[in-house]
């Protein structure tokens, strides 16, 4: 009777495992390419999304942090290194600050919706998206495509699995 106790016991305890490591509750993004899932990167809660490229006309580097509130992606804060086309702070969104060679504008709090669609750029552009530990280089294999990143809930082996997004070249 106590085997059958124990072996009961220790099957509860599996069953609970792969249940935990199964149920989809680890936020994180869906990054895809023309509809075709390239992977998931993990993005816990207060984290930031940085999505870093070169400016395709002054040829100068800009990061863009975005967080994820309610399922939608908002757009918290740009560093850039100078103004330049579409560039800079508008007047009554952020607060703008130097911090060293950057020039960043805070608290934007600008929702784009529940996914964000990039047309990857050339190597020159050098698209990529950076969350805490990870950053995935699209321009080499995905230059012109359309990628798209998404908040996602997802299992706690899928993350293991994905290994994160890994684009075909």
């Amino acid at each position: 009777m106590r085997r059958r106790w124990i072996r009961a016991g220790a099957l509860t305890v599996a069953v609970a495992a792969v249940a935990l490591l199964l149920w989809p509750a680890r936020p994180a993004l869906r990054v895809s390419d023309e509809g075709r899932a390239l992977g998931h990167l993990p993005l816990a809660e207060g984290e930031a999304l940085t999505v870093a490229y070169t400016h395709s006309i002054d040829g100068l580097p800009i990061e863009e942090d975005l967080v994820v509130e309610d399922g939608h992606l908002v757009v918290d804060a740009t560093r850039l290194r100078q103004f330049g086309a579409g560039m800079g702070q508008i007047p009554g969104e952020g607060h703008g600050r130097a911090d060293g060679r950057w020039w960043v504008v805070e608290d934007l709090d600008r929702d784009i919706g529940p996914e964000l669609v990039l047309r990857v750029g050339s190597s020159e552009v050098d698209h990529r998206l950076r969350v805490p530990g990870t950053e995935v280089e699209l321009s080499p294999c995905l230059a012109g495509q359309r990628v798209t990143v998404e908040p996602v809930r997802v299992s706690t082996l899928r993350l293991w699995l994905d290994g994160g997004p890994r684009p075909d070249c």
